[in-house]
Parts: structure tokens; sequence; C-alpha cells
């Protein structure tokens, strides 16, 4: 089922689902607890001493007079001090007068280490629980559902994937989970990461989330991917913007296999950083996550399973906060399992019922194979000549080996490496593409290659 490259689209043409959010203009709107604010302000001015009040605007994420009055309460405790004289209120906030710059007091130095003692995370002022929330389940993408016309053109360059749009499109809009199943290198995993191409739609995702004395980084460089838009030039005044706490990124596609473990599924930091990182279920809400792979995980499936049976049933997901507390986050997204095993033997019945979609996936039909041999050819700039393909086929009558999507890109790939190496001519003869069949597959001509 795979095909040709993707080729990433101008997200910049990617719309929101929701209105912008707006930017708070008060404490009392940023629904967080004031302590918050003081603890955030206090770290980012032990890393940046001698700070202005722009730069803090920047770095917090919320409007300078907000700042500015956090500043003033510090300076009422004598945990920060000016640093350079002070002129007038107009010159001390305007981008081209002679800004003021702040710095920690020994005492706030101190205040500022027991502050990262308590929490690591340094970035933007969190989002209050209560309206993450709110912002996942406005943002569901069942809330806009995608067309036939969403889906054929998400799946155009995936050889074999009109035979499925009938039952993806039906599964994405269901909201519910689905099992994509077949021999390995039917293209599971590719479909699996093309489905988000049908959700056309831009989504907010909060750099971080507060709730009940604990800051969570939701916001992954790794996972999210901000949607390109001009940026307005260095100003103070956030009422013509939206709440730059959020950040507009495609839906999240989220992929992990065999190295998954519980821990990734559970609020928790990593041996390098003591930030608490959403668990990856939270970070691909209003998105898709894949678990690749099923049954080849070192924990049992049973154990993986479980897991997802009250978020599935319910689209509620409960988390095990630092402190011991538990909290209740929307478990809004599109679940995909795939695996190469027979579902009947790694998971109970019980469970696969709760799978609203199981997609069974199959080899290509010869026209569909041959079209995309010729199309890998040609992005390797070969050539293969008629025998070459009557050859191809007579390996795979001879070892029993289906059309798999996998095979043009890989050999296609082998086959470029024994040219170059042979300094020969662009052409694949049936003796180079042997000689990549046997180097690609085991010595029984079957084993390994369908990946």
């Amino acid at each position: 089922m795979d095909g040709k490259r993707q080729v990433s689209p101008n997200n910049s043409d990617l719309t929101s689902q929701v209105f912008a959010p707006q930017v708070p203009t008060s404490v009392e709107a940023l629904n967080v607890p004031y302590a918050v604010l003081e603890h955030l302000l206090l770290k980012h001015l032990s890393v940046l001493p001698k700070t202005d009040v722009l730069h803090l605007t920047r770095l917090m994420a919320i409007s300078s007079h907000l700042v500015e009055e956090v500043i003033a309460t510090l300076r009422q405790k004598s945990l920060v001090e000016v640093y350079q004289a002070e002129t007038s209120s107009f010159q001390a906030t305007n981008i081209g007068g002679n800004r003021v710059r702040y710095g920690l007091s020994e005492a706030g130095n101190q205040q500022a280490e027991a502050a990262f003692k308590r929490d690591a995370y340094l970035g933007p002022v969190p989002i209050a629980l209560s309206d993450y929330n709110a912002m996942v389940e406005a943002q569901d993408v069942r809330a806009r559902l995608i067309t036939r016309q969403d889906v054929t053109k998400a799946m155009a360059d995936v050889y074999g994937a009109d035979r499925m749009i009938d039952v993806l499109g039906p599964a994405i809009n269901s909201g519910r989970a689905l099992l994509l199943y077949g021999d390995a290198g039917t293209g599971k995993t590719y479909v699996a990461t093309r489905l988000n191409n049908a959700l056309n739609t831009a989504v907010y995702i909060p750099h971080a989330v507060y709730t009940s004395g604990n800051i969570i980084q939701v916001m992954s460089k790794q996972h999210h991917k901000p949607v390109a838009r001009e940026e307005f030039g260095p100003i103070l005044e956030y009422k013509s913007q939206c709440d730059k706490r959020w950040v507009l990124c495609e839906r999240p596609s989220i992929q992990v296999g065999g190295e998954l473990t519980m821990d990734m599924l559970e609020v928790n930091h990593s041996e390098h950083s003591r930030v608490w990182m959403a668990p990856l279920q939270m970070m691909a809400n209003n998105g898709v996550l894949i678990i690749d792979d099923l049954g080849r995980q070192k924990m049992p499936v049973d154990s993986i399973l479980n897991r997802w049976i009250v978020p599935m049933e319910y689209s509620m997901d409960h988390l095990s906060l630092p402190n011991g507390q538990q909290v209740t986050v929307p478990f809004i997204l599109t679940l995909a399992f795939s695996t190469n095993l027979n579902p009947e033997k790694i998971s109970d019945p019980a469970f696969l019922r709760r799978l609203g979609y199981k997609i069974q996936f199959h080899p290509l039909q010869q026209s569909e194979y041959h079209a995309l041999w010729q199309e890998m050819a040609q992005s390797k700039d070969i050539t293969l000549q008629d025998e070459t393909f009557e050859h191809l086929y007579r390996l795979h009558q001879m070892h029993q080996v289906g059309f798999f999507p996998c095979l043009p890109k890989d050999l296609t790939g082998i086959c470029r490496d024994i040219i170059a190496f042979e300094q020969s001519t662009s052409e694949v003869n049936p003796e180079i593409l042997q000689r990549a069949w046997e180097v690609y597959f085991t010595a029984d001509g079957t084993g390994g290659g369908a990946r």
C-alpha cells in the first residue's frame, strides 16, 4: 500500500478549526495561581540575568503589563533588583527607549533555586487544565467531518489505497480506534501516517498545562509542527494577537513501535531533564497516535491493550501526577494499532470488540506493483528492461512472495548501489536484479524482505 515519498504541503494553507484563543488581559484571566507566575519569572531571571520587560514578555508569552505587575510584586519582596536607573514609565516600556533591566537579588536567587527544585519547567506561562480540556474538545475532528474527497486527496499517491477509501473515511470520522493488520510490508504504517493528511485543519497546542500544583510540558519539537505564519513586529501589546501560550500546529501524528514502554504513557521526565512531560496520548490529542508493530514491545500485549480500554470507551484518560494526585484529561484522537501478527492470537475478543474498525491489508495487484516499480526506478535514475520485469515475476512466483509495496523501493535502491559500484550503465538487467534479490532476502529467498 506504499507509494512515492510523501511531499509535505505548505502548511501555511491550514486554517484553525476554532477561533484563536484571546490574549488574557488580567492575572485572573490566566486562570493559574499567582505563585506560578512569580516562580516562573524568577527562573527566567535566574537563567537570563539583567533582562528587560520586552524579553520577559516574549519568554513568558503574556502581555507586558502583566509581566510588569509580577516584577513590581517581586521588587516589593526584595527578590528583584533594578540594574539601570529608571527614567520614565514611557522609556521603561518603549521599544526604542532606554529600557530598564532587572535581575535577582541574593534572596531572589535562593527563591529561584527553590523554584527549580519544585519543577524545572522554563517557558511560557502554562495553560490551566480546564482551558486545555475545553480547547481539545472544541478541536475534535468529529466537529468537522471529512469527506471522500479529503481522504482521496490524502491517499492520492498511495498505490492500492483507492480500494480502502470506503472504510478509511468512516473510520477517521468515527473517532474510534483502528486495527491495521496484514503481512509485513503491505503499507500499514505508511497509510496510518497519511491519515492526518485528510484532517485538513490546524489545531492549537499549549506549551504547557498547569494542574494540581504541577506544570506538564505538552508542546514537543519532535511531535508538533507549527503552522507557518507571518510574524508581527516586536510589540508589547498583545491585544491584537492570539494568546501566545498556544501554538497553531498541524494535527499531531505520533508513531511509536517496539520501543514503547508504559512510562511513555504516563506523566514522566527523562534522565537528562527534570521537566515533567505529557504522555504520548496527551501530545497526540486532536491528531493520530500510531502504535506500530503491536506485539513486538518488551511488555506484554495485554498490558498495552488494557491501558487503552477506559480511554477508548469514555474518551477520557486518567493520569497520575508527580505529587501522587490524579487528573482527567480528554482522550480525543485517532488511535491506530498496526501489526503483522494474527489479531486473534495477540488480543482477547473483549478488546477486539472495542476496536471500531479492523482493516486488513493485502499485497498490491500486479498492475499497481509494476507501476510502483517504474516510479521507484525513475526516482533513482535507473531503467528496467522488459526481460528484467519478467525475471522479477518469476522470482515472486518461485519464492511465493507477494507484491508487497515495500519491495520496489528497497530493491531499486540495492540495484542502484550495484550499478554505482560496478560503474555500469543505469539499466537494470536480470543479473543485477537477481543479485539484489539474493542480498535482500534470506537464503531461501523469502525471509526478512517484507518489512
